[in-house]
């Protein structure tokens, strides 16, 4: 199955964003000594970031997914094909002048 996953740039950072914040936050709470609500009020102000994110990414369509569509070809338009008929063809032979012919190998 085959499908197009379509998202803005922002979307990318927002993640980015979300990514750093986040080790930040993890390093601070397995390296420090935070009280409970400290360590909750980080959780919670994470969880904000990630569900404010999804929901503005939803609402804005940032993010799609769509299968691609078959098209069919296309004909040639009637102006390629009329230029391609009047087109005169004519060998390289055609180009050389008499007597000027040199042979690539000798006699």
């Amino acid at each position: 199955m085959h499908f197009h996953l379509r998202v803005h740039h922002w979307v990318v950072w927002w993640v980015g964003f979300g990514l750093v914040c986040g080790i930040i936050a993890l390093a601070n709470i397995l390296s420090r000594n935070l009280t409970r609500s400290q360590e909750d009020t980080v959780l919670i102000l994470g969880a904000i970031h990630w569900i404010l994110g999804g929901v503005i990414c939803y609402s804005f369509e940032a993010i799609r997914i769509e299968t691609p569509t078959q098209e069919a070809p296309k004909p040639e338009s009637p102006a390629k094909i009329t230029l391609h008929e009047e087109l005169e063809w004519h060998p390289a032979s055609d180009f050389l002048q008499p007597g000027r012919r040199k042979r690539l190998l000798p006699r």
